[in-house]
């Protein structure tokens, strides 16, 4: 009876400490990396939703763009937009000559890099081709484009300026191929994600029906 009264003892006597710390370490471990998993899996889920807001944005100012050059009857070549014509330099700025809605207006874009910001913004802005000094207000379309991290050539797509005349590209006319490249990131990414590009290329009407080319020549002070 007593061994019996014993043996039921030892079989209730539960955990020895060894066997709780053992316990607790393999816990530990496997909440650590149920935590790492979390955190790992929010972080990416922050940087997908920064990566589609930014390429959202840059949809929406190349839509408007296209709509403006398939409607334009004239667009200046983007390598004589220098600083004088719109505050940034040559390739980072566009201007059309457009009918878009039913009326003949002057619409310039420009990406635009302010202070030590490594974002820019795309901004357009419009006048009256007989009337430069009413001018609307620039206006910001997309946030957060950054600029090619080398110097341009037309054979490195990595060095794409915003706007250039793609010389490479045949038309069939005397049209001219006009090349977008948003580069689109966001702050909310992680470190080190690459940008997303959207590049497209857009057929001016230029010369084809005999438009003076000196139409929206004069520009508003930047």
């Amino acid at each position: 009876m007593r061994r019996r009264f014993r043996r039921a003892q030892r079989e209730d006597g539960g955990f020895t400490l060894v066997e709780l710390l053992v316990s607790m370490t393999i816990f530990s471990v496997l909440m650590a990396i149920i935590l790492s998993l979390m955190i790992t899996m929010m972080y990416q889920a922050k940087d997908n939703l920064g990566r589609q807001r930014a390429v959202e944005q840059g949809r929406l100012g190349l839509a408007q763009i296209d709509r403006q050059i398939r409607s334009g009857n004239l667009i200046l070549d983007p390598l004589n937009d220098g600083v004088a014509e719109s505050g940034v330099p040559a390739n980072y700025s566009l201007r059309i000559y457009t009918q878009e809605g039913g009326d003949d207006k002057c619409v310039q874009w420009r990406v635009i890099f302010y202070g030590s910001s490594q974002y820019g913004q795309l901004e357009y802005r419009e006048w009256s081709p007989a009337d430069t000094t009413t001018v609307t207000p620039w206006s910001r379309v997309a946030s957060n484009v950054v600029a090619p991290q080398a110097t341009f050539a037309a054979a490195d797509s990595q060095s794409w300026p915003p706007f250039w005349v793609d010389t490479t590209l045949p038309t069939g006319t005397d049209a001219q191929n006009i090349r977008i490249t948003l580069r689109m990131s966001d702050p909310d990414a992680k470190t080190g994600s690459k940008p997303q590009v959207l590049t497209s290329v857009i057929t001016g009407r230029n010369t084809v029906y005999g438009y003076p080319s000196l139409t929206c020549n004069l520009v508003p002070t930047p």
